[in-house]
C-alpha cells in the first residue's frame, strides 16, 4: 500500500503538523458550508499552488495523486441535477428534459458547485497529507496535544502493520502462482483465492502481533504516566508566520469574492 506522503525536505515538509492543521481547519470548514461554485474554485487554485510550491511535490505526483479523485466526484456532476429539489431551481431556465424529467441549469450549477466545494475539501487534506510524516503527525499530537502514548503509539505500530502485511500478500501470490494456482477467474475463482489467502496471512498477522507485543512489553511500554522524546517537536516561529500569513491569504480572498459578489450564500444562512 503506497503512502501519500512524499518525502521531501520542504517548507511544508519542516512545519509542525498541527500548524498545518490550525491554519487549514478553518478555511477548510468555511469551504463545506459554501454554495457557490467560485469560492471553491479559487481556494482549489490557492491549496494546489502552495502544496506544489512550498512543499515541493513534483506536479506529475500531484497529478499522478489528484486524477482519480477528479473521477471520484463526477457522479456528483452527473447525478446531482437530477436530484436537486426543483423548488429550489424553479426560476432557472431548462437545460433539457428526458421525458418527464426536467433538468434545469440551476440544478446543474448547484452540481457543479458541489462537486467543486468537495474536490476543494479533498485539496486542502492534501496540502497536509502530502507532507506529513504519520510518524510526526502522531508525535505532535502526544507531545503537544496530550494525547495519551499508548494510544498514539499503539495506533503507529498499527499503522505500520499495513505495508508490512501488504508486502506479505504479493509473497503469498508469489507462492501460489508458483505452485501453478491461477489467479484469473470469476467471482467464485476470487472468493477461492481470497480464502486460501486469507489463513497464512491472518497467521502473519498474529506473529507479527506478537513480536511487536513483546518488543514494546520488552520496553515497559505503558508502565509510567509520562515518558521520554527521542525527537521533540515544537511551535517554532516559522510555524506561527505560516498559521499568520495562510489565515491572511484566506481572510484575504474570500473578502475579494465577497466584494465581487462571487461568494454567494452559507449553508447555515441558507436554512434561516
Amino acid at each position: 500500500m503506497e503512502s501519500l506522503y512524499y518525502q521531501n525536505d520542504s517548507l511544508l515538509h519542516r512545519l509542525n503538523p498541527l500548524s498545518k492543521i490550525v491554519a487549514t481547519a478553518p478555511v477548510i470548514l468555511f469551504l463545506a458550508l459554501t454554495t457557490a461554485p467560485w469560492t471553491p474554485s479559487v481556494f482549489i487554485l490557492f491549496f494546489g499552488l502552495i502544496t506544489v510550491i512550498w512543499g515541493r511535490i513534483p506536479i506529475l505526483r500531484y497529478l499522478k495523486t489528484v486524477t482519480p479523485l477528479l473521477f471520484l466526484i463526477t457522479g456528483f456532476l452527473i447525478f446531482y441535477p437530477f436530484a436537486v429539489d426543483p423548488a429550489r431551481v424553479a426560476g432557472t431556465g431548462i437545460a433539457f428534459q428526458i421525458g418527464s424529467v426536467v433538468v434545469r441549469w440551476g440544478g446543474i450549477i448547484f452540481g457543479v458547485a458541489t462537486a467543486l466545494r468537495i474536490l476543494s475539501l479533498i485539496f486542502g487534506t492534501l496540502l497536509f497529507v502530502l507532507t506529513t510524516d504519520s510518524s510526526d503527525f502522531i508525535r505532535a499530537l502526544v507531545q503537544q496535544w496530550r494525547l495519551s502514548y499508548r494510544i498514539g503509539y499503539s495506533a503507529m505500530a498499527a499503522y505500520r502493520f499495513i505495508p508490512m502485511l501488504h508486502s506479505e500478500l504479493a509473497v503469498i501470490r508469489a507462492a501460489h502462482k508458483v505452485r501453478g494456482i491461477s489467479d484469473r477467474g470469476g467471482l467464485r475463482a476470487q472468493y477461492d483465492r481470497a480464502r486460501r489467502y486469507a489463513v497464512p496471512l491472518l497467521a502473519t498477522a498474529i506473529r507479527k502481533a506478537e513480536r511487536t507485543a513483546l518488543a514494546m512489553d520488552s520496553r515497559a511500554f505503558g508502565a509510567f504516566e509520562t515518558r521520554s522524546y527521542f525527537r521533540q517537536l515544537t511551535f517554532a516561529r516559522r510555524d506561527w508566520v505560516f498559521i499568520g500569513a495562510f489565515l491572511a491569504v484566506s481572510l484575504a480572498l474570500i473578502l475579494i469574492l465577497a466584494k465581487a459578489g462571487l461568494l454567494g450564500s452559507l449553508v447555515v444562512l441558507q436554512e434561516f
